[in-house]
């Protein structure tokens, strides 16, 4: 599912820059190599958006965790659902500084324009289920982004931070039933009438 909404943004953020920019590359917006993460090495004259955090959106958790759903006429049981948000870095790095500011301002743009996602206007979201997506840019203080500078273990680059909500994991696999089909239920009542 994260793979999926990384791979959304980063194609359609291609469509803009082809449209916009009017580039001779292919793809400008390109996922990290991830053969060399230590230190992290970002690409040349590409942005690259990188997942920096993934934390639990708790403001819309059901406040009945446990009260389970009916299915098909069968009361299940499951784990809560979770819902998070991402943390996105996109770090534009080009040999020429000018041109990194250039396609960071891109990025705002396309984001001040295309504030949500959902099935209509990215149709592979709904591969995954995935009803909308919001981005929201987020401004940390200096002393933050400083932090996490240092935690990739490379000199600052021009970026930008978003946050991306929301994603809902639901527990499909350990359902436990509770009770019995309603149409069985049914058949036994009238069969104990004759």
């Amino acid at each position: 599912m994260i793979n999926a909404v990384l791979s959304v943004l980063k194609d359609r953020l291609n469509e803009h820059f082809k449209n916009v920019v009017r580039t001779t590359e292919s793809n400008v917006v390109e996922f990290i190599d991830t053969n060399s993460n230590d230190p992290i090495s970002f690409t040349n004259d590409k942005v690259t958006p990188f997942l920096i955090n993934i934390s639990e959106d708790r403001k819309f958790r059901n406040p009945d965790q446990y009260s389970g759903i009916v299915r098909e006429g069968i009361r299940t049981q499951m784990n809560p659902e979770i819902r998070i948000e991402l943390l996105v870095l996109f770090v534009s790095k080009f040999g020429n500084y000018n041109q990194a500011l250039k396609f960071l301002s891109h990025v705002i743009k396309f984001f001040q324009a295309n504030r949500a996602f959902n099935p209509l206007n990215s149709p592979r979201l709904s591969d995954d289920n995935i009803e909308k997506l919001t981005i929201e840019l987020v401004s940390i203080p200096l002393e933050e982004q400083n932090q996490v500078w240092h935690s990739l273990n490379t000199s600052y680059l021009p970026s930008v931070l978003y946050k991306i909500r929301l994603l809902s994991y639901v527990d499909d696999i350990s359902v436990d039933y509770v009770g019995s089909q309603s149409v069985d239920l049914q058949l036994s009542i009238n069969e104990k009438r004759n």
